[in-house]
C-alpha cells in the first residue's frame, strides 16, 4: 500500500510539473511598440518625422546632364555668358554632369521654426571622378539665419519672387554670390518682408568690418516689387537695385520682370558679367547702370519659354571706379519642357556684345531629374 501511494504521488508530481512547464511555454512576451514613419505636412511635400522626435526631415536633390557650346575665338570677340571667354576656340562639346543632395531639418519652437539645411554637389566636366563640395549650409531660428548661402543681394527669407534676375536658369547678370553671413528677416512672401545681413567680405580675415546688405520686398497675387542695397567694405563702394514682377492676368504662370541696377564702382554688388573677361583695358568689371527685362510665357501645361535682354552702361575698369566708356548687352532665349513630373528638358541660348568687339553666341541643352 505504501509503495502504491508513493507511485501515485510521484506520478501526480510529474504531471503537475509538466503542466507548469507547458503553461510557461505558451506565455508570449509583449512585443515592443513600433513607431512608424509619419508624414509631416507642416512644411510642404516630402517631409517626414524622424521617429521618436518632433523634427521633420526632407531629402531632395537633382541630377542633370548638359552639353554646352560657345563661339568665343579670341580677344576680338565679346566674352560669352556660357564660359566667360575662358575657353577660346574650344566651343562645340562642353559636357557637365551634376549630382546634388539637399537635407532639410525643421521643427517648431516657441521662437519660431528651427531649421538646419545643408546641400552638397559635384560637377563632372571631364572623364574623371568629381569631388563633392558643401554648396550651402545654414542654421535658422525664426527670421535669424547664420551660415553659408546666397547673399541677401540675391535671395532672403520672405523675399518670394523678389529674388535673382531673369526667368532663365542663368538669370542673366544680377550679382550672384554665396557668402558667410549673419542675417535677420521679418515679414513673409505673402506681403511685406525686410532683411538686414552682415556678410563676410573678400579680405579673407584681413578686416573686421563685414559687407552690409539690406532688402525689402512686397509680394501679392499680382506680382512683387523690391529694393536692395549693399555696401562692399573691401572696395568702399555700394550697389543698389529696384525690381518689379507683374503676373500676367488670364495666363497662369506667365510674368514680366523689370530690374534696374546701379553701382558706384566695380564692387561685389555691381553687375556686368560676362564682360569682366575683356582684355586690352586691364579687364572690365561691373557696369555703372544696367537694366534687365524678361518675359516668361507658359505656352502649355508642359512647355514654357522666356526671352530676356540686359543692357550694361559704362563698364568700370576691374576693381576700380574708373570708367572705360564701354557699353554692352546680353540677349537670351530660354525653352523649358517638362514631359513628365520631375523631368525637365531645358535649353538656353545667349548672345553677348560689347562696344568695339564682335558678338558671341553660346548656350546649352540640359536634361534634369529632380527628386
Amino acid at each position: 500500500m505504501k509503495i502504491k501511494n508513493f507511485l501515485l504521488g510521484t506520478a501526480a508530481a510529474l504531471v503537475g510539473s509538466n503542466a507548469a512547464y507547458a503553461a510557461d511555454a505558451i506565455v508570449i512576451a509583449e512585443p515592443e511598440p513600433v513607431e512608424y514613419v509619419r508624414v509631416c505636412d507642416m512644411y510642404g511635400a516630402g517631409f517626414f518625422y524622424i521617429p521618436g522626435t518632433e523634427t521633420c526631415l526632407q531629402f531632395s536633390g537633382q541630377v542633370f546632364f548638359q552639353v554646352a557650346t560657345e563661339g568665343y575665338d579670341d580677344e576680338g570677340d565679346s566674352p560669352d555668358y556660357q564660359t566667360y571667354g575662358n575657353n577660346p576656340g574650344d566651343g562645340g562639346w562642353l559636357p557637365t554632369t551634376r549630382a546634388r543632395l539637399q537635407v532639410d531639418a525643421r521643427s517648431s519652437t516657441e521662437w519660431g521654426t528651427l531649421r538646419a539645411m545643408m546641400r552638397i554637389q559635384a560637377d563632372a566636366t571631364a572623364n574623371a571622378d568629381a569631388g563633392y563640395v558643401m554648396d550651402n549650409a545654414f542654421v535658422q531660428l525664426g527670421g535669424f539665419r547664420v551660415g553659408y548661402t546666397e547673399t541677401v543681394w540675391n535671395d532672403s527669407i520672405g523675399a518670394g519672387v523678389a529674388s535673382y534676375g531673369s526667368h532663365s536658369w542663368g538669370s542673366l547678370s544680377y550679382g550672384y554670390r554665396k557668402t558667410q553671413q549673419i542675417s535677420y528677416s521679418f515679414g513673409s512672401d505673402q506681403g511685406f518682408a525686410a532683411t538686414i545681413s552682415l556678410e563676410n567680405d573678400d579680405l579673407e580675415g584681413d578686416g573686421y568690418v563685414p559687407d552690409v546688405v539690406g532688402a525689402v520686398s512686397y509680394n501679392q497675387g499680382w506680382g512683387a516689387v523690391w529694393a536692395k542695397a549693399g555696401y562692399d567694405e573691401s572696395m568702399d563702394g555700394f550697389g543698389a537695385t529696384l525690381g518689379l514682377q507683374y503676373n500676367i492676368p488670364s495666363f497662369e504662370g506667365s510674368s514680366f520682370r523689370l530690374i534696374g541696377y546701379y553701382s558706384d564702382s566695380d564692387n561685389v554688388f555691381g553687375v556686368g558679367s560676362p564682360f569682366s573677361a575683356i582684355s586690352g583695358v586691364d579687364g572690365n568689371g561691373a557696369a555703372e547702370w544696367s537694366i534687365l527685362a524678361s518675359y516668361y510665357h507658359q505656352i502649355t501645361e508642359k512647355f514654357g519659354a522666356s526671352v530676356g535682354f540686359q543692357f550694361y552702361s559704362d563698364l568700370y575698369a576691374a576693381q576700380s571706379s574708373v570708367s572705360t566708356d564701354l557699353d554692352g548687352y546680353t540677349a537670351e532665349l530660354n525653352l523649358v519642357y517638362t514631359p513628365v513630373e520631375n523631368l525637365e528638358i531645358r535649353s538656353e541660348i545667349y548672345y553677348d556684345k560689347i562696344d568695339t568687339l564682335d558678338g558671341t553666341a553660346s548656350g546649352f541643352l540640359r536634361l534634369t531629374r529632380f527628386f
